[in-house]
């Protein structure tokens, strides 16, 4: 790494933890942005976390009061937390947005080594790669991003882990690998489909490195089931009891707690009549896990799309979505630069993210603060939110899959494709 890589580096870096921290010290944006429903949801408020915690440490079931549906492992994290100054929770969130770029950094480097030897078009032949730092730039300046970590969002954490899954799978560590997309799995349940793509990781070179691919699928899934055994065991032991899974994973697969969220869930359940809300649960959350096989068959030579594509479409169905899901599959977008010129409707994607922005707290305050609109106003902008995001994707799979085909068809290049 050069002199001027590592002042790059150090700039982005610095300008970054700055940013944060300057705006941590205005406890107004901190309690504003901790209670949008935008940013932080059921499942990851810092203020139910707080709840859960005051009554844990007080001798009373956290789950009990039907408030708090986050991890045990959390409890326990932020309960050593509280024996130091407020200052360092703050630092605690910032240092995990720090750590989750650099390991983009990483990824980034290492996706550009594994793809040198693959075939490029011609014209990428002269252009340079984009340099990893400017991924991180592009993680750590996200609005979205900012916006999670100063509302002290605890997906935070579930996307830390999911990095560092990619990151020790593309290093061929699987034994981390698998611990760390468990623990992803433990805390939002929904990671769990990105287990294929890790495997893909270790099996598409399994030969070459000497490995049978049926004993490396077979020891990705026991470890990934010895980690997620050892993570419930001590849960168990820290609460005393099996409690936690109803109140943790029931609550993000069973829907109770209708929190408006820009989620596609809620507003769909509210309108629900009883006796077919068990069928569309099972629709609904089936229709997040559908794409598992299908998206990673396709992409099998590519797994780290792979799970770009996936995380993306996380970020669309699960039952308690947030800005900062959203923040995360983002962040894959520029490690696949070269897809970007083929994307087509980069214009219009900008365009609704920037207007979801505006008019969405804007909706929500007119409906619960204003009493001038209803629940239809909010919704509707969830919904344009959850349309810009599908093109987002359905955009980046066309383009990679056109270039794809453009190299391998160089004869055929610049030719529209028309399906007959």
């Amino acid at each position: 790494m050069s002199s001027k890589d590592k002042f790059t580096g150090v700039l982005i870096f610095g300008a970054a933890f700055a940013v944060r921290l300057i705006l941590f010290q205005f406890s107004n944006i901190t309690e504003i942005l901790g209670s949008r429903v935008e940013i932080v949801t059921p499942v990851t408020s810092f203020t139910r976390l707080t709840e859960g915690l005051y009554l844990f440490e007080n001798g009373v079931p956290p789950y009990d009061g039907g408030a708090f549906h986050q991890a045990p492992l959390l409890l326990a994290f932020f309960q050593l937390l509280g024996y130091l100054p407020d200052i360092f929770t703050k630092l605690a969130f910032i240092l995990m947005d720090l750590i989750l770029a650099y390991c983009l950094t990483d990824i980034a480097g290492i996706k550009q080594q594994l793809y040198y030897n693959f075939p490029k078009l011609e014209i990428e032949l002269k252009d340079n790669e984009i340099d990893p730092w400017i991924v991180a730039g592009f993680y750590l300046f996200n609005p979205l991003t900012i916006a999670s970590c100063l509302s002290k969002s605890t997906i935070i954490f579930t996307n830390l882990s999911i990095i560092l899954g990619i990151y020790y799978s593309l290093k061929y560590n699987k034994s981390y690998g698998m611990f760390w997309i468990t623990m992803a799995t433990y805390l939002s349940f929904y990671p769990f489909m990105l287990i294929l793509p890790l495997i893909l990781f270790f099996t598409n070179n399994a030969e070459s490195r000497g490995k049978n691919i049926k004993s490396e699928i077979f020891s990705c899934v026991g470890l990934f089931a010895s980690w997620l055994s050892g993570l419930l065991m001590l849960s168990y032991f820290l609460v005393g009891s099996w409690d936690f899974l109803g109140a943790t994973y029931g609550v993000i697969l069973l829907l109770p707690d209708l929190t408006p969220n820009i989620g596609l869930f809620w507003y769909f359940f509210i309108e629900m009549f009883d006796q077919f809300r068990s069928f569309f649960l099972v629709v609904f959350q089936l229709h997040a896990f559908i794409f598992m096989v299908p998206v990673s068959i396709k992409f099998r030579d590519h797994p780290l799309f792979s799970i770009f594509i996936l995380s993306g479409i996380m970020a669309i169905f699960k039952s308690y979505p947030s800005i900062g899901d959203a923040s995360l599959y983002l962040a894959f977008l520029p490690i696949y630069s070269e897809i970007i010129k083929y994307m087509r409707y980069n214009f219009l994607t900008t365009n609704i993210f920037c207007y979801c922005s505006i008019l969405s707290p804007i909706f929500y305050h007119l409906w619960i603060y204003a009493g001038s609109g209803n629940a239809n106003f909010f919704y509707a902008i969830t919904l344009v939110y959850t349309i810009g995001n599908i093109i987002l994707l359905v955009d980046a799979t066309f383009a990679m899959s056109r270039r794809e085909f453009d190299i391998w068809n160089p004869d055929l290049r610049n030719y529209e494709i028309i399906q007959k």
